[in-house]
């Protein structure tokens, strides 16, 4: 009977303490907070642990997998510190664009409890977002550009910079100029640039899902040389070539040649065998060419513009066309500068209308002697006369005039620059 009463004790403990374990481990609970910051690879959540006195937290944090069936799945984990109230945990190393399911847990003495399974889905990677700021700090041969990463499309961004070239919408395949990695702005030096160049720059960005670009932004490299924007076509040199200042008449030119000389005539012209019937480029009749020469060139090479080789970067001659807009787009207004006769050509054009040049009248070479300095101005274009191959288009005047002129190539004229 002694036996009997001590196997009925024995039993009613053991249905005391499960009764008190079981009542202890349903009075804590822990709920499952809605998935926040959902990004290609990672996510964040976290719990609320509630209890009213049951032994303490040893371990919270959540799970995730990608199926809701916790169980027969293997599952990821991250933990938290295990306190009573809220926590948050960082989920990482997620694949794109792909369905998981998570729950937040807490353990103590007793067991482990879970909170709601919620499921969510990450971002798909895309390009990143970049910016391409403006060009600033331009001189003859360097400039800074840079740009700035908005969003890293869902995954690294693992280089940023600027790419750029003479070309449109340069690309890494062209120049490039790295910047770190990242979201954010950045900026960097270009160097080693030509002078008086067009140049077209993009910010870039790499992720693992390609090269991202920004908008396109042109500039051009200083010319070295001053010039007045008259809102034309082109933009004006402020003096002529060879000259220091706008009144000096500066060096004379027979058209297609690039150096000054001391004599200007047929016998010493650089594109013909001594005559005026001897052409050897730019020439569209074989009457005229040397043993029947033709090319059919109107407009002067590069390598035989005087603007461009002797001051470089992007200047050139004007064409017949620029000089055309020159003489109807502009006042022109005789006067005397610094002592020097010639004409103050003030722009038509709205908002510039207070932007000028002066051309002076420096007269022209033709053999040995100056013709006409102080009184007429006779200024090349780069265009050939496109019937006279012998002759060639340019400027000009005098106090009574401003005129298209049409001369001899041979002839030593003044020659004003344009750029871009």
């Amino acid at each position: 009977m002694k036996r009997n009463y001590l196997y009925y004790l024995l039993v009613v403990m053991l249905l005391v303490a499960s009764c008190e374990k079981d009542e202890m481990a349903c009075t804590t609970s822990v709920e499952t907070q809605e998935v926040s910051s959902i990004a290609a690879t990672t996510a964040k959540c976290g719990g609320i642990i509630s209890s009213d006195g049951n032994p303490t937290i040893k371990e919270a944090g959540v799970e995730w997998c990608t199926t809701s069936d916790f169980e027969s799945n293997v599952s990821c984990a991250s933990t938290a510190k295990a306190k009573l109230g809220k926590f948050a945990c960082e989920i990482t190393n997620l694949k794109a664009n792909t369905q998981y399911y998570v729950r937040a847990y807490a353990r103590n003495s007793y067991g482990t409890i879970y909170g709601k399974v919620l499921s969510f889905k990450t971002l798909e990677i895309v390009l990143p977002a970049v910016q391409t700021n403006s060009v600033t700090n331009i001189t003859i041969s360097s400039a800074t550009v840079g740009g700035k990463v908005t969003s890293d499309g869902g995954a690294s961004v693992t280089e940023r910079g600027v790419v750029y070239s003479t070309s449109q919408n340069p690309t890494t395949s062209n120049t490039k100029k790295v910047s770190g990695s990242g979201t954010g702005s950045f900026s960097v030096s270009l160097s080693g640039l030509t002078e008086g160049t067009t140049y077209y720059v993009r910010a870039y960005a790499i992720n693992s899902n390609g090269t991202a670009y920004g908008s396109q932004v042109s500039f051009a490299t200083k010319n070295g040389y001053a010039y007045v924007d008259l809102g034309l076509s082109v933009k004006w040199a402020t003096c002529n070539v060879g000259a220091s200042s706008p009144e000096d008449y500066g060096d004379y030119f027979a058209w297609g040649e690039t150096t000054a000389k001391t004599t200007y005539d047929w016998s010493t012209y650089k594109w013909c065998n001594g005559s005026f019937s001897t052409l050897t480029k730019y020439c569209n009749s074989s009457s005229y060419g040397n043993n029947g020469f033709t090319d059919y060139k109107t407009v002067l090479d590069l390598s035989d513009d005087a603007a461009r080789a002797n001051w470089g970067g992007s200047w050139r001659m004007p064409t017949d066309a620029e000089l055309a807009e020159l003489r109807q787009q502009c006042t022109w207004t005789w006067t005397t500068q610094n002592g020097v006769n010639g004409y103050k050509v003030t722009s038509k054009k709205s908002g510039y209308t207070n932007k000028s040049i002066f051309l002076p009248a420096a007269g022209h070479r033709y053999g040995s002697s100056l013709f006409s300095a102080g009184s007429d101005g006779d200024y090349w274009s780069s265009s050939r006369d496109t019937y006279d191959p012998c002759y060639a288009y340019g400027l000009s005047f005098n106090s009574d005039y401003v005129m298209r002129l049409d001369d001899t190539r041979n002839t030593g004229q003044s020659v004003r620059p344009v750029c871009p």
